[in-house]
């Protein structure tokens, strides 16, 4: 069962386009290829990291972030913020 993606409450901070491509390229990732999103965050140093139970975060840049919660059960990554400091 692939990995989907649910970003329907998750609050967009403002991006620059670097920023954007990162984001974009892990959303599509788990969107389009099913990824696990730890495997979706491979690809640069996105410093994925467990932030509590459940929630994690990667790097889009020094100063913006991506946090989401994962629900390995249902295979859902549920996107929190995208964008700001967590």
């Amino acid at each position: 069962m692939p990995w989907r993606l649910d970003k329907d409450h998750a609050d967009f901070k403002t991006l620059t386009l670097s920023e954007q491509a990162r984001f974009d390229e892990f959303q599509n990732s788990i969107h389009h290829l099913g990824m696990h999103p730890r495997v979706a965050a491979q690809s640069w140093d996105s410093n994925y990291k467990e932030l509590a139970h459940n929630q994690f975060q990667i790097r889009l840049s020094q100063g913006n972030r991506c946090t989401f919660i994962i629900d390995e059960g249902r295979q859902l990554v549920t996107i929190l913020q995208v964008g700001g400091h967590t």
